[in-house]
């Protein structure tokens, strides 16, 4: 095995997971494709890298992750299995959704169907919902966070890292820092407001919509 963090990896969770190889890597977290030993089913893990588990913003950011996506029990939220911290690997353990992405399908088909588009505005805006009723704020929607279901093609929201519950007095961010994709920020958003609300995500799946249709 030549990943040094890979090694790291199976070396703490080894005895309860079989990581087979990397199928992500975003800018604070890597992901494998693993078989739960003990159940016998195919699931995700994330991990934060060591060169970033150092950081105790980092970190708390990536264990609110867990710890936020964990609450949020939803047909079109990605369910959290389990989550951990051994020998300096933070992790977390969600179930695996084959199919790809949405940035996936839309790199070979620009403009979806008008039904398509349809349905999966409708799924997404639902999982929002759930998330919001529970003043939880995803921050990024865009296609890379929205799954599609192998077969079935029902989208499911993913990546709530920089999501922060609306709590007095949390602060995942660095004040006056925007956190998110430019891209599909809301304008409140993209100034640095820590005061938005579901409709900062509402506007963001306004401009994923756009997009898709045009």
């Amino acid at each position: 095995m030549s990943d040094p963090l890979q090694e790291r990896v199976v070396a703490a969770i080894g005895e309860q997971y079989e990581i087979e190889r990397e199928i992500g890597r975003g800018g604070m977290s890597v992901v494998y494709r693993a078989r739960d030993r003990r159940l016998n089913r195919l699931v995700a893990i994330k991990v934060l890298p060591p060169e970033l588990a150092y950081d105790p913003a980092i970190r708390s950011r990536f264990t609110r992750e867990a710890q936020t996506s964990a609450q949020l029990a939803h047909p079109h939220i990605v369910p959290i299995y389990d989550v951990g911290d051994r020998h300096g690997i933070a992790y977390f353990v969600m179930a695996i959704v084959g199919g790809g992405n949405l940035a996936d399908m839309l790199a070979h088909e620009p403009r979806l169907p008008l039904a398509r588009v349809r349905a999966i505005l409708v799924e997404v805006a639902d999982a929002l919902a759930c998330a919001h009723l529970r003043g939880v704020i995803h921050r990024d929607i865009k296609p890379d966070n929205i799954l599609l279901e192998e077969g079935s093609g029902r989208a499911i929201v993913t990546d709530f890292g920089i999501a922060r519950a609306i709590e007095a007095g949390t602060r995942l961010t660095v004040t006056g820092n925007a956190v998110g994709t430019p891209t599909y920020m809301s304008p409140e958003q993209a100034m640095g407001d820590r005061e938005i609300d579901g409709r900062s995500d509402v506007y963001s799946l306004g401009v994923l919509g756009y997009q898709m249709l045009t």
